[in-house]
Order: C-alpha cells, then structure tokens, then sequence
C-alpha cells in the first residue's frame, strides 16, 4: 500500500506540474535537482507575493504557510494514527491539495469541493479567518469551507497551496542521492494560536514552518474543526548526515518545544521524535538522539503534548504532532 501511494503521489505531481516534473525529470545530479527545486520555490513564492498584491491583501497573511483546517473524519483518523496509517494519511492530504493547482480560475464551489476531497476545510489564514465568522446554508462540511473560499480568495488560496506543495512534495518524490526528511504535521487542539518561536539543527536545514496554527474553528450548534500545518526539515546539499531539528512554538506564555530525527543510517540512532514544556529548540533538536524513541508525550498541567513517527526506518520520516489539553477535546 505505501509503495502505491508514493507511486501516485509522484504521477499526481507529473499531471498536475508537467513543466516542473520534465525539468526534474532530466536532472543528472542531486545538486541539480536541489538547484531546481529552489528555483521553482522562489518562482511559486513570487507568484504567491503577486496574488495577494492583486487582492490587497497583506503577506503577512500566509508566510509561506498554509494552516489547514481539518474535516471531522480526517482530524479523527490523524489523531491516532500510528506506523504507514501516519504517512498514508499525510500523502492523501498533500495529493489531495495538489489537485487545486489548476483551479486558479474555477469558481468557489469547485475548490471547496477539491479541499473537502482533500480531507481539509480551510487553507491559508485567509481561509481560516473566514470560516471562523459565519456559516453559510448546506451542508456542513460543505458550507463551513465553502466560506473560507470567496471568488475573491480563489487564486489567493490556490498560490498558498502550490507554494507549500512544491515546497514538500519535490524532496518526497525527487531524488538521485538518498534523502533524509522530516515532515511533521501539528495539531493545535488548543484554544489560541501557535506560534513558531525559534528553531535549531544539530544537522540539516529547515525546509517549512507553519506559523502561526490557528486554534480550532469554532461553528454554533454545528462543531469544532481543528487546524494543523506542516513544519518540514532535511538534510543539507551534499551533506553525509541526515537532520536532526528542533523546534518552538508559543502558546501564550507557554513554550511548546518538538525534536525530530532521521539519519542517513540507522546503524547507531532511529527516526525518532521528542517533546517537551519549556525547552529549548537546541534542547529539544539533541535529545532526540539521546532518548531514541519513536513516540513521546509531555504534560504540564492540563496541557499535553505528543509526537509519533511512522518508522523507525526509511529515509523520510512522517509524524504526527497535537498540542491539547486533558483531559483530551478529541
């Protein structure tokens, strides 16, 4: 199963980004294809810049992010998940948000239908922003995202979502040297605003951070829909080590503190995972290595933290990440 998924998530990106996909196709060398991949970064960023320009809209709106409000069955099956169920449903996420890519001109109801497919309600601060004031009539999944997509915000959310998915999807599926990446995706089950304090690598770099991660999009009389985002990190250009990073966010007063690891072997250390109150990135990015665990919880309070991988093994590692409170909103 996980091998026909990455199989189509890679002829997903070849339908959806024919030009990107023949570029890449044709590299001859990692340095080549990581010399594409920024360019096609940096072009998707400046398309990104000029749509909210044409829209009046500030960029401190998305931040290269895209926050993700989750459909009630999506939130229920990540929660959870544990081993290939993690990198499963996070490959379904993103092939499903690649599809809006050519959607730039099609009208509200079709993109909305495209992101309920998807598993999400909203994406962007954009979107969520608007969910979050009224509903509309329909169903309500339907109505809770159709809101958050106008006419007006079309192109808006599609530029933030081909942003994040080039940003990801090209180092999932493109490669000649063997990779070393970390694609967390965290849950914010609480009720205020994530936001990225400060980051640390002992090796590797960071690729994306979501910032900030709205708290849930609270309905009247209907429901609670959570909000995530992805916070990715890999090894650096033609380097022999893997990543090891380590990374805060604010929550109020409160320091939430995450460590992720995939190495390029595993002969000494797993992909493993770490989590804390009131530590630092540093800390955090180290203990990863001295802990060695595949899953990890932190309690302070009536807070709770946890983080899970899909493998010990492999040189890509999916987590899982949620912030909430206990006993536990789920």
């Amino acid at each position: 199963m996980s091998e026909v998924m990455d199989f189509q998530l890679k002829e997903s990106f070849r339908t959806v980004f024919p030009e990107y996909a023949k570029e890449l196709s044709t590299a001859k060398s990692q340095a080549e294809i990581d010399r594409l991949h920024s360019r096609f970064v940096d072009e998707c960023r400046a398309n990104l810049i000029k749509v909210l320009g044409e829209h009046d809209l500030a960029s401190t709106d998305t931040d290269q992010t895209a926050p993700i409000s989750l459909a009630s069955s999506t939130y229920e099956t990540l929660k959870d998940a544990t081993g290939d169920t993690i990198k499963r449903q996070l490959q379904v996420l993103l092939d499903g948000l690649e599809r809006m890519k050519g959607m730039t001109d099609d009208d509200a109801g079709l993109v909305t239908a495209q992101m309920i497919a998807s598993g999400a309600l909203a994406v962007g601060l954009v979107a969520c922003r608007a969910t979050s004031r009224k509903l509309i009539a329909g169903a309500v999944e339907a109505a809770a995202a159709y809101y958050g997509v106008t006419v007006a915000t079309v192109a808006v959310v599609v530029a933030i979502v081909v942003l994040v998915i080039v940003a990801l999807l090209i180092p999932l599926i493109y490669f000649i040297e063997k990779p070393a990446l970390t694609l967390v995706f965290l849950i914010n089950e609480l009720d205020q605003d994530l936001v990225f304090a400060d980051d640390f690598n002992v090796h590797g770099k960071p690729t994306l951070m979501t910032s900030p991660i709205p708290p849930r999009v609270e309905i009247p009389d209907v429901g609670s829909y959570y909000t995530g985002g992805f916070i990715a990190s890999s090894k650096r250009d033609d380097a022999l080590v893997g990543t090891q990073y380590g990374f805060t966010m604010k929550y109020g007063e409160e320091t939430l503190t995450f460590g992720v690891e995939c190495p390029l072997t595993d002969i000494y250390v797993d992909n493993n995972c770490y989590c804390a109150f009131g530590e630092t990135a540093e800390h955090a990015a180290k203990e990863t290595d001295v802990k060695n665990k595949k899953s990890y919880t932190a309690a302070k309070g009536d807070l709770r933290l946890s983080i899970r991988v899909n493998s010990g093994g492999g040189s890509i590692a999916y987590y899982i990440a949620r912030a909430y409170s206990a006993p536990s909103p789920a």
